[in-house]
């Protein structure tokens, strides 16, 4: 596939994720029951936030490196772009798995719906349902990030191949010149 392509995908896959955290922050947030503030959906919600937050720098910097690729193709700043999109990924990626659907968030999440009656267990159910839908864009986005960085470190191995003939300048003299050039005595 060309790079062109595989940017373009990408791109899509960091967008797939967005909407992916947008849906999950329309759950946690927007769909909550109206009473009661509680300290564990605050924290979800937080967190959350910052999901998303982070998701949409990603998005920027990954729509920057494909526009990057376009012609003529400034693959420095492609790199700069991608390696920011890639950090922003893998900052999501570990609050995510660490935090958001651990073992210990996900029943506690569970075991908050089952305490609080139907309506917040009906909400529990949707965040974890929510949860799981981001899963897929974010194993996509992960394999469209590598593939970038594989299209992109080919593209460099092509460009930057040089070859140098000329090792440097090699110069002597012969002992006789150099040690009258001291003004030394010769024997």
């Amino acid at each position: 596939m060309a790079i062109e392509g595989v940017f373009s995908n990408l791109t899509a896959a960091f967008d797939t994720l967005r909407e992916a955290f947008h849906d999950l922050g329309l759950t946690v947030i927007e769909d909550r029951p109206p009473r009661g503030e509680v300290l564990l959906v605050e924290r979800l919600g937080n967190l959350v936030d910052d999901l998303g937050g982070w998701t949409q720098e990603s998005c920027a910097s990954a729509a920057e490196a494909a526009q990057a690729i376009a012609h003529p193709p400034d693959l420095y700043r492609a790199r700069r772009a991608l390696g920011a999109a890639n950090e922003g990924l893998l900052r999501v990626q570990f609050r995510f798995f660490g935090e958001a659907v651990s073992y210990d968030a996900l029943e506690a999440l569970l075991s908050f719906g089952r305490q609080r009656g139907r309506e917040w267990a009906g909400w529990s159910k949707g965040v974890v349902q929510a949860l799981d839908a981001c899963r897929s864009p974010l194993r996509a986005s992960s394999g469209a990030c590598l593939q970038a960085w594989l299209e992109l470190g080919e593209r460099f191995g092509r460009t930057l191949s040089l070859q140098n003939t000329t090792i440097g300048q090699h110069v002597s003299a012969s002992p006789l010149r150099a040690a009258s050039s001291h003004g030394d005595k010769l024997t």
